[in-house]
This record gives C-alpha cells, structure tokens and sequence, in this order.
C-alpha cells in the first residue's frame, strides 16, 4: 500500500470509531444509560454470570429502558427496579435487539426467562409478582434457569444500589 492509501484508510477508521453511534462503549455507559452496578447470578452457590447494569428506577428510566439501543455489548444489561411486588409485563417497542427478560422475585431469585423479539408489541407477562427484571442480550440469558439467584453489587457507596436484591 502506498502511503496516498495508508493516510486515507487510517483517517476512514478513526472517523468510523468517531462517529460511530454511543452504545455503551464505555464501561460507564450502557446505551446511553450510566453504569450502576453490577448483578451476579449463582446456581447451587456457583457463579454462572457477572453483568455491569444500568438500573432503570424511575417511572420515565422504566418507561425508556432499552429502546432505540443498537447493540448492547456482552456482559451488559439493564436492571429493572420496583418498590412494589407484583406481575410485569414488558414489550419491544422501540427496541432492535433480541433481549432476554428475567423476572426476579423479591427474595432475588429467578421466576422466568422470556424472549423479547426486536421490535415486538406482544406483551410478555412475568408467571406471578416480581420485583425485579433484568434484560441482557438473548444469548446470554439461555444460560440461566429459573430458579437462579440474583445478587446486586454496588458500584460505588452511596448509589442508589443495595447489596443485594432483597430490601
């Protein structure tokens, strides 16, 4: 390659990694939403997966979750959280990726495994009260069973995040 050719292909790259869109590639952002935590997910006192999550807490943080994000990269997700406990229903709108939906119960373990279809307006119903949901990419979540324990670790002290799922 000459030089002419090395000086564009270099410039075309670093302009593709300027403007490529903002899907988390910090280890402080995920689809645009901050870091918070972490969630480990045990089986028999294993750790079968670690995730850096962003939690959606609020009425509007819920209402957004994951829409228009175009790529969520592994070992990432989103925790959904809830004062009350009772059933969930979530959808796709708006939302390009296949997620796994995991429903957890107040006590942190895991009631259900759902597949959200990119784009879909079918309601996927947790199986009875949650109080937590947890969406990571599709192909992570087939390695959980319900029954599974969820564990939240806080990122910083002072978050709004507790030690565990439970209150």
């Amino acid at each position: 390659m000459d030089r002419p050719q090395i000086g564009r292909v270099g410039l075309a790259v670093a302009l593709f990694f300027l403007l490529l869109p903002e899907t988390g590639r910090s280890e402080d952002n995920i689809c645009g939403h901050p870091a918070r935590g972490r969630v480990v997910i045990s089986r028999d006192s294993r750790t079968i997966a670690e995730f850096t999550v962003a939690e959606a807490v609020s009425p509007t943080e819920r209402s957004r979750g994951l829409m228009h994000c175009p790529a969520l990269r592994p070992g990432t997700g989103m925790l959904f959280v809830y004062e009350d406990i009772r059933p969930r229903a979530f959808w796709m709108k708006d939302t390009p990726l296949k997620l796994g939906i995991i429903f957890i119960a107040a006590d942190g373990r895991i009631t259900a495994i759902e597949k959200g279809m990119p784009q879909s307006l079918t309601r996927i119903p947790s199986p009875g009260p949650a109080r937590f949901v947890l969406e990571v990419n599709h192909h992570e979540a087939r390695q959980f069973q319900v029954g599974d324990r969820v564990r939240r670790i806080e990122k910083e002290p002072g978050s709004r995040s507790s030690s565990t799922l439970q209150k």
